[in-house]
């Protein structure tokens, strides 16, 4: 029988087929490491490892990749607060990536005590900063984002399809309802690819638009094309 995965863009069950005959290539998104493993990261975890397991067991040669965020996810995903690692390494008196070697080395305690297979490779966000502002730099000169103070936001009306994956109705969302519209966005669902450093912040880099830090949203995207292709 042949193998039928979901689809969550067409929200239906498909036969799978992979770009390579015989080769799956998986990204999945890890551990934000400011804390320890909880049971809810364990879930996702798992269930990831089953589907490589599986996958393995029907004769596919499965590339894994799965990092760890260090650096860059805010106390809220609206891309305001402040970096989860900084804070968390203010809170217990010692320099942020300091935390980050503490809590990699838990994770991989954690996750070998669960039995679950380690990725063929687990890149760090942080040792992909280069790539991140020459990928943030092109989307400027094609249009796709824009620079303000500092700060570099992914222009979402220039992406047509935006949304579609969700299924959101853009024309139903209420700006402002939920979270404060930000002023320095053109529109209230651009998101941060480049954020401008704080005063005192520790994790902050030498770009174009001066000293800061890459958003989230852009850290997968850039080392998913570079270990997937």
């Amino acid at each position: 029988m042949a193998l039928k995965i979901y689809n969550t863009l067409t929200r239906e069950k498909e036969v799978f087929k992979p770009i390579e005959e015989g080769k799956v290539k998986i990204y999945t998104c890890g551990q934000t490491v400011y804390d320890d493993v909880h049971i809810g990261n364990a879930r996702a975890y798992s269930n990831w490892d089953v589907v490589v397991r599986y996958l393995g067991w029907k004769g596919f040669k499965v590339f894994h990749v799965q990092n760890f965020t260090d650096v860059g996810h805010m106390t809220s995903d609206e891309d305001e607060g402040e970096d989860k690692i900084e804070k968390r390494g203010r809170e217990q008196g010692i320099n942020p990536w300091e935390l980050v070697n503490v809590q990699i080395r838990k994770y991989w305690r954690d996750v070998d005590d669960l039995n679950i297979q380690r990725p063929n490779i687990s890149p760090l966000a942080a040792a992909h900063i280069l790539e991140m502002i020459e990928f943030t730099k092109t989307l400027i000169e094609k249009g796709f984002a824009y620079e303000v103070n500092g700060t570099v936001y992914f222009d979402t009306s220039k992406f047509k399809d935006y949304g579609k994956l969700a299924h959101l109705d853009i024309s139903k969302w209420k700006p402002g309802a939920r979270v404060k519209v930000n002023p320095d966005k053109k529109h209230p669902m651009d998101f941060a690819l480049w954020k401008r450093s704080e005063k005192g912040r520790v994790m902050n880099w030498t770009s174009p638009w001066g000293e800061g830090y890459p958003g989230w949203h852009i850290e997968r995207f850039v080392m998913a094309v570079k270990y997937l292709g």
